[in-house]
């Protein structure tokens, strides 16, 4: 095991090979690239001293032109074979030193992964992958498996043990999430991963290339985001509960509504019945309808400062209570207005009767002034209003309704929605209950 000063010195090795690669081969390359340089130094001074020494030397011992010559040819020769030796030597050092290198270059790296002081002390699993993003094995994996998942180093650097140990429903998800991740150089990806006791953890799984001398390599940390994932799943829990609640809220309200006018009892609820199912026909989402259905449900709120005689008189009403009864929307407009509804539920109450053409109330608003979700309100309280009993007539049945729906579309009801409506209750037979 390394001790202090030696860990310090992995670490920084292991840092410039992860951090900077690039940085750390160009250093390599320039060290040799120096021996080269003396190497052919070495041989030009040596080649030179050979070559002027010893032509001096054979003039004066032999003194003879011819003997010299002959001398100096063979001296050649010899030199050549010995400097050609020497010349092989130091080529096949140099080749050796570069693989020893290389090898020192590894070795650091998975000496720094086997500290095992770094990675006990934080809450990650680190492992490296070595191959392609699609055949790739596990080389390495921190000590602190054994302690986090309860697994032993050697288990997990068996070939497949990561895909058996996925959660079966997460497993080719995973699988074909991990081989993409790895394409691009890295990423992150969540999954449920099997502990050593059987149970279930979240995990996310963070991967990166490394540019490594014996091939592709693959870093990767696990962190249990268990804790986190339960947080998220109370906090939707929660929220979900905090909805039902609302609605619950709504159609109590809307039932203390109906008391004071048991004429128009379950008005309030077929209205926001049929209001979202005719969003759903025009192909708006599941939210947009759920806001449907409950401005549905309060669209009439404002009869609560309606008179409950006038409201429940059997004849037809006069001229100053008609009056009074279409204050409704603006009493309903006040009372939700400071209600914070995702969505537009005060306005809705204040403008399903207005129409297209102007002719409606309280505002008299035309056309686009008027909001979509109004617009579908609208239709639905005057189809449910016809098509239902009221204290001073029987009720007209749907057909009447659709016919009145039918003869304005685009001049009091709006065309999109109004021909929803037709569709719905016409082509497939919405039931009006």
């Amino acid at each position: 095991m390394p001790d202090d000063k030696e860990s310090t010195i992995l670490g920084d090795e292991i840092t410039q090979s992860l951090v900077c690669p690039e940085v750390k081969e160009s250093l390599l390359m320039d060290v040799l690239s120096r021996k080269k340089l003396w190497i052919v130094i070495f041989y030009a001074v040596i080649g030179t001293g050979w070559i002027l020494g010893s032509d001096l030397l054979l003039f004066h011992l032999f003194g003879d032109i011819q003997t010299t010559f002959l001398g100096s040819t063979l001296k050649g020769l010899l030199f050549v074979a010995l400097m050609s030796l020497l010349l092989y030597f130091l080529l096949y050092r140099l080749e050796y030193s570069e693989k020893r290198a290389q090898q020192a270059e590894i070795a650091s790296e998975l000496q720094f992964f086997t500290l095992p002081d770094f990675f006990g002390a934080i809450p990650v699993i680190v492992y490296v992958l070595e191959g392609t993003p699609v055949d790739r094995r596990a080389i390495w994996v921190s000590h602190n498996i054994e302690k986090i998942l309860h697994y032993s180093v050697k288990d997990a650097l068996t070939d497949g043990w990561w895909e058996r140990h996925l959660h079966p429903d997460d497993r080719e998800q995973s699988v074909i999430q991990a081989e993409d991740i790895l394409r691009k150089g890295g990423g992150t990806h969540e999954y449920r991963f099997r502990h050593a006791d059987g149970s279930y953890i979240f995990v996310k799984d963070e991967l990166h290339q490394l540019a490594a001398s014996s091939g592709t390599r693959f870093i990767g940390v696990w962190t249990d985001i268990s804790q986190r994932y339960q947080l998220e799943q109370n906090a939707i829990q929660y929220a979900g509960q905090l909805e039902q609640a609302m609605f619950q809220t709504v159609d109590a309200v809307a039932k203390l509504t109906e008391l004071r006018d048991p004429y128009t009892s379950g008005h309030e609820k077929r209205v926001g019945e049929i209001s979202a199912a005719i969003a759903a026909e025009m192909g708006f989402d599941e939210r947009y309808q759920e806001g449907l259905h409950i401005a549905g449900l309060l669209h009439d709120i404002g009869k609560i400062g309606v008179p409950s005689e006038i409201l429940v008189k059997p004849a037809r009403l006069s001229a100053g209570e008609y009056a009074l009864v279409k204050e409704h929307t603006e009493f309903g407009y006040q009372v939700l207005r400071n209600v914070d509804f995702p969505w537009p539920v005060a306005d809705i109450a204040r403008q399903h009767h207005e129409r297209i053409d102007g002719s409606g109330y309280p505002l008299g608003l035309k056309g686009d002034q008027i909001t979509m979700e109004a617009r579908i309100v609208a239709i639905a309280d005057v189809v449910e209003s016809m098509a239902s009993h009221r204290p001073y007539r029987p009720g007209l049945g749907i057909d009447v309704a659709l016919a009145e729906i039918e003869s304005n579309i685009g001049k009091l009801y709006d065309i999109d929605a109004a021909s929803a409506c037709l569709r719905l209750f016409r082509d497939k037979g919405y039931p009006l209950t």
